[in-house]
């Protein structure tokens, strides 16, 4: 196995759109997986909804992200914020800011297990 199959740059042009101010980039391994999002100031709502087959861990590394997680209450998370949602657990409703810098909010998501329909990116 050579460190190419282990290692990825950051590459603008690895991110696919997948609805309009929508782009992620996803890396796929035995039993997770990892989203890269890129998503642009002023989207949203997104659906409130869960994964009843995909526990979901979340981390805001740029812009904000308004949102609801298990209950009607809003929360604002920053860059730092982490936030969990085990199988099944409703969250969505979500709204973006974007950073100054990008005008964009990127958040890293994590699937145990791997979500089938984003294994083609």
């Amino acid at each position: 196995m050579s460190d190419e199959e282990h290692v990825w740059p950051f590459d603008d042009s690895e991110f696919k759109e997948v609805k309009p101010g929508f782009r992620r980039r996803v890396y796929t391994g035995d039993d997770m997986m990892v989203t890269f999002w890129r998503i642009a100031e002023g989207r949203g709502p997104t659906p409130y909804d869960n994964h009843p087959d995909n526990e979901q861990w979340g981390i805001v590394i740029k812009g904000k992200l308004d949102f609801r997680i298990g209950s009607d209450e809003r929360r604002v998370l920053g860059p730092g914020d982490v936030y969990w949602a085990p199988k099944g657990h409703d969250h969505g409703d979500s709204l973006f800011i974007g950073d100054p810098e990008h005008g964009e909010t990127w958040i890293i998501d994590v699937f145990t297990p791997p979500r089938d329909e984003y294994r083609n990116g």
